[in-house]
C-alpha cells in the first residue's frame, strides 16, 4: 500500500512542478521569485517523501554520505517555514569536522527531520530557539544533537516518548519519533535518545563509524 501511495503521488507532483516552472517565468519581483523558490522546495520534499514510502519494507541502501549535508538541508527547509514575526522560531546549525558515515541518506534525513519537526511543534505558539549540532567523536562515531528551549518532556512521559502511537500533541499520531529511533537503531546500528536537560528537550543521535 505504501509503494502504491508513492506511485499515485508521482503524477500530481509532476504536474505541480510544471505549474511552478510556469510561475517562475512570470514572477517579476523578488517576493514572487522567493515564493516560487519555496514552492519548488516543497515539491522536492514531496518527491523525497514519496521516495521514502517506496523504501518501506526494503533493506537500507547504504552509501558513503556526509551527515552535514543532510543537516543543512533539513534546517534550511524548516527555517523558511517557521514564524519570523510573531512567536519567532530560530533554527541554528553548528557542525565541526567531517561527518562522513556509511548509511542510507533517505532514511537518515527522514529520522533527523522527524526530530527537528518535533522541536518546531514544541515551540508552536510560543517561539524559541532550536540548535542542531553535528560532530565526530574521538572514537569516530558521529553525534547529532537537536536541542530546543520549549516546555520539554514531562518526567513521567520520558520513557514513553519513543513508543509507537504515543504523542503529547492533541492531534499527534505518535509515529515520528518511533520511526526515527527504528531507522537509527535497526537500519544503522546507532542510537537515538532523549537526554536529561534543565530546559526544553535535547535529542541525541549516534551513528557508528
Amino acid at each position: 500500500m505504501a509503494r502504491e501511495s508513492a506511485h499515485q503521488l508521482g503524477t500530481p507532483i509532476s504536474s505541480l512542478a510544471g505549474w511552478v516552472e510556469l510561475l517562475a517565468d512570470r514572477a517579476n519581483d523578488e517576493l514572487g521569485q522567493r515564493a516560487v523558490g519555496h514552492m519548488a522546495g516543497d515539491i522536492e520534499r514531496l518527491e523525497r517523501v514519496a521516495h521514502r514510502f517506496e523504501r518501506i519494507g526494503r533493506p537500507p541502501q547504504k552509501e558513503d554520505l556526509d551527515v552535514e549535508t543532510i543537516l543543512q538541508r533539513v534546517t534550511e527547509y524548516f527555517r523558511a517555514r517557521v514564524p519570523t514575526l510573531s512567536h519567532t522560531v530560530q533554527i541554528a546549525l553548528k557542525t565541526s569536522g567531517p561527518l562522513q558515515v556509511k548509511g542510507d541518506p533517505v532514511l537518515i534525513e527522514w529520522a533527523v527531520e522527524a526530530v527537528v519537526k518535533n522541536a518546531v511543534d514544541a515551540l508552536a505558539g510560543r517561539g524559541g530557539r532550536i540548535l542542531v549540532e553535528g560532530e565526530r567523536l574521538p572514537e569516530g562515531d558521529i553525534r547529532v544533537r537537536v536541542t530546543d528551549d520549549g516546555p520539554g518532556v514531562p518526567r513521567d512521559l520520558r520513557k514513553r516518548i519513543f513508543d509507537a502511537g504515543f504523542s503529547t500533541k492533541e492531534r499527534g499520531w505518535g509515529i515520528g519519533l518511533a520511526l526515527a529511533r527504528r531507522i537509527v537503531a535497526e537500519s544503522h546500528r546507532g542510537s537515538l535518545a532523549l537526554l536529561p536537560s534543565s530546559r526544553g528537550a535535547r535529542f541525541e543521535f549516534i551513528f557508528p563509524a
